[in-house]
């Protein structure tokens, strides 16, 4: 069971109501109210999780109360109530006892990247920054609630559109983020007008909270993803554990407007929202951010044609890590490209192109060769169909990231870099290809080394990735991959099978 099946289920026995709850253990019942829907989940080491143990284990006390949640204990959990055991304690282990997995926010999160595609805008952005240009505005204005938030909010991404100047936006909030995403039409103006933003050539830094739940912290980076796309982006983290009690809310636009607030735990109802103009208030701000921001570290690194960056540095210093590595990929990876084969794509492209790359293809074998003396890596490959390689339309993965134009393997080609992977599996025991049969996520990366970080990329153009090093995040993706790609366990592994299967498609071509 989840943590609101487990919650509805102790308020549906004892009759208890949001708002007698919350009386008793010191929470807002809009808050309670949330937890019961899934809206949110309990942070690690919540300290209202103790407080509903025992409120509950003091009003349970009828026969057919503690049948019931014996029996619903017994079936959800690996707990084994026994009827002398002490009832507080026994309902504190069952609502702190971890839920599965993250797999659905991870999925979510892949799905929203492989199935990314810069579009033109939309009619509806100029559209909706026209209609959010406030009238003359004083030093310090004061919206109230969650409905003041949003104007706010507007106010604050309209004048940053009136200013012609670029500039970086600093955002931050450990705030509960309902006040965006549970209105469909204000999440679609916010995004509009971001959009817009970043058109104009400004840029945000902005530091993510990751002492949220998981999957709460992953759904918020999601709804980021397309912003993420355009590489005008930083995002950074703060790796020190916070109270979680007083939250704070600081989206600054340094030349222009900031907009500030402040609430205790989740209750956004009747917070002071205050948008400043004055230079004065706007420097102090500024200060206060930077102050935070030296506490932190790049949550992840962005890279795609438009914003290519040092990507081939970043990669390389993530292939120079000795770990456990499984790579999934729907294309044959650059890893195990044969240098000769590279070369000769490398020699049409300008020298200023094809310098790094040379540099980098001349170190890689090194690295994986390095990495298989003593630790294992596992590629899954999903292979595209016979007739797309001789049709020659099989792509080279983020092979537009160079040249900004994509390139494809000629059957030939593709039978070379086959060979590649077949003398591998022949020679390196430490080295395993699975073949997936199904497409799922189609066109997306997973490159992940166990306990060191990850990469996640959409490999068809336009190619994007994101190198992740956060410790909770990589170690989500690496359960990721193995719960849902892993399949054939490693006793049934059969990597004559896997050559025969190879062979067998380079015959053909």
């Amino acid at each position: 069971m989840l943590f609101d099946e487990k919650l509805n289920l102790l308020m549906n026995i004892t009759r208890t109501s949001n708002s007698l709850l919350a009386r008793n253990i010191a929470l807002d019942a809009s808050f309670i109210s949330r937890l019961r829907r899934g809206v949110r989940t309990p942070v690690e080491n919540a300290g209202y999780i103790p407080a509903m143990a025992r409120y509950f284990s003091s009003i349970c006390n009828s026969d057919y109360q503690k049948a019931a949640l014996f029996e619903a204990i017994k079936n959800s959990s690996s707990i084994k109530p026994h009827q002398s055991e002490n009832m507080e304690t026994l309902l504190l282990n069952w609502l702190l006892e971890k839920t599965p997995d993250h797999q659905d926010s991870i999925d979510d999160f892949l799905k929203e990247v492989a199935g990314f595609h810069f579009k033109k805008p939309a009619p509806a952005a100029e559209e909706a920054a026209a209609l959010n240009v406030p009238g003359l505005l004083k030093d310090v204005e004061i919206f109230y609630g969650v409905e003041g938030k949003r104007t706010a909010v507007l106010h604050f991404l309209s004048l940053v559109l009136q200013n012609k100047t670029p500039q970086t936006l600093l955002l931050y909030s450990n705030e509960d983020m309902s006040w965006m995403s549970e209105d469909p039409e204000y999440f679609a103006r916010w995004t509009a007008l971001m959009f817009q933003i970043l058109k104009n050539g400004n840029r945000i830094k902005i530091i993510h909270t990751i002492n949220r739940d998981f999957n709460e912290m992953l759904t918020g980076i999601k709804g980021w993803v397309p912003i993420y796309m355009t590489g005008a982006i930083e995002p950074y983290y703060c790796p020190r554990t916070r109270d979680g009690i007083f939250r704070r809310t600081l989206f600054i636009a340094p030349q222009t407007a900031a907009v500030t607030s402040s609430s205790v735990r989740d209750g956004i109802e009747n917070t002071v929202n205050l948008l400043f103009t004055r230079q004065k208030a706007l420097l102090a701000l500024q200060s206060e951010f930077h102050d935070f921001l030296a506490l932190c570290r790049p949550l992840m690194h962005i890279f795609n044609p438009l914003n290519q960056g040092d990507y081939l540095e970043i990669l390389a210093e993530f292939e120079a890590e000795k770990s456990d590595t499984i790579l999934k990929t729907n294309t044959l990876s650059h890893i195990t490209m044969p240098t000769q084969l590279m070369l000769r794509r490398i020699e049409g492209l300008p020298h200023a192109t094809a310098e790094p790359l040379l540099t980098y293809q001349q170190k890689k074998t090194d690295r994986l060769l390095a990495l298989l003396e003593n630790h294992n890596f596992t590629e899954m490959l999903i292979l595209p169909e016979l007739k797309t390689i001789l049709q020659g339309k099989a792509v080279m993965e983020f092979s537009d990231m160079p040249g900004g134009t994509p390139a494809y393997y000629t059957p030939q080609e593709y039978k070379e870099h086959l060979a590649n992977v077949i003398r591998m599996l022949k020679t390196y025991k430490n080295y395993h290809v699975h073949i997936i049969n199904d497409n799922q996520l189609d066109g997306c990366m997973v490159y992940v080394k166990e306990g060191v970080g990850v990469l996640v990329g959409k490999t068809t153009p336009p190619s994007v990735f994101f190198a992740i090093n956060e410790s909770n995040m990589t170690a989500a993706f690496w359960d990721y991959i193995n719960i849902h790609f892993a399949t054939e366990k490693k006793d049934k592994y059969d990597p004559q099978q896997t050559i025969s299967r190879l062979e067998t498609i380079a015959a053909q071509l």
